[in-house]
């Protein structure tokens, strides 16, 4: 039990971190054209959403691949939102992965 409170406050730890570095680059990060061409799932790790504001002027999702390639990505495209989905399913398998190993 004691280890597994020490998993969840790690994995809190880091993404408060990463937030927080995020956060900190958000001005830097700005898409300003969508990507024409899909990538596949296989080849991200993760994804940010650019909201409108003073420094970006469309809504796009952001995705990061294995190789730290930036994607802009309609978010209102259907393979952006396929790409969403299997990201959560890649970030809910391993969660439940680490779980099961405790």
């Amino acid at each position: 039990m004691e280890s597994l409170r020490l998993c969840t406050l790690t994995l809190l730890t880091i993404i408060v971190i990463l937030n927080t570095c995020i956060l900190s680059t958000e001005s830097a990060i700005c898409c300003l054209s969508y990507s024409k061409r899909p990538i596949r799932c296989q080849k991200l790790k993760g994804y940010t959403m650019q909201d409108i504001n003073t420094s970006c002027d469309i809504k796009a999702i952001i995705f990061h691949s294995v190789t730290g390639k930036l994607i802009c990505a309609n978010p209102e495209k259907p393979w952006t939102q396929h790409r969403i989905q299997c990201l959560k399913e890649k970030a809910a398998r391993l969660s439940s992965s680490i779980i099961g190993k405790k």
